[in-house]
């Protein structure tokens, strides 16, 4: 007599860092080049608008140019920006879609156009085959892939 039992994997945490920049190289130094480039045009009128500009831009491409920590739990999903953290409780995730290099957590079951501003991107990093194993076994059933 067999038993089926639901598949999750017992590790307490998993955590991984992954950085978009180191995998795409050729994209990082273009978008580098178009900060300084506007940066620097805008720091020839006034220095100090330069720089907060620069900074703006910066800011905004955070999470493909810097390493952004994630931490799998028995509680939900981490992922440690380089500005801010985020976290969602496995109970909140309604909506997830897989890709090659990420995936990405929406609260909502419907598509909004408030996703790209509520979701979560997980990069996957080295390790895509485990990470999606632990993403999916966390996952409720009712979860929308």
């Amino acid at each position: 007599m067999f038993m089926v039992m639901d598949e999750k994997i017992t590790n307490s945490e998993m955590e991984w860092s992954a950085c978009p920049a180191k995998m795409h190289p050729k994209r990082a130094v273009f978008a580098w080049l178009i900060i300084v480039f506007f940066g620097g045009v805008i720091v020839t009128t006034n220095l100090i608008l330069g720089i907060c500009m620069a900074g703006v831009l910066i800011a905004t491409q955070a999470t493909f140019l810097f390493s952004t920590r994630f931490t799998i739990s028995e509680d939900g999903l981490r992922a440690k920006y380089p500005i801010r953290t985020k976290f969602y409780a496995w109970k909140q995730i309604r909506r997830s879609k897989f890709f090659k290099e990420a995936c990405f957590m929406f609260t909502r079951k419907k598509p909004s156009n408030l996703d790209s501003w509520t979701g979560m991107t997980v990069f996957y990093g080295e390790n895509r085959d485990e990470i999606i194993a632990a993403i999916k076994s966390h996952l409720e059933p009712e979860v929308t892939r």
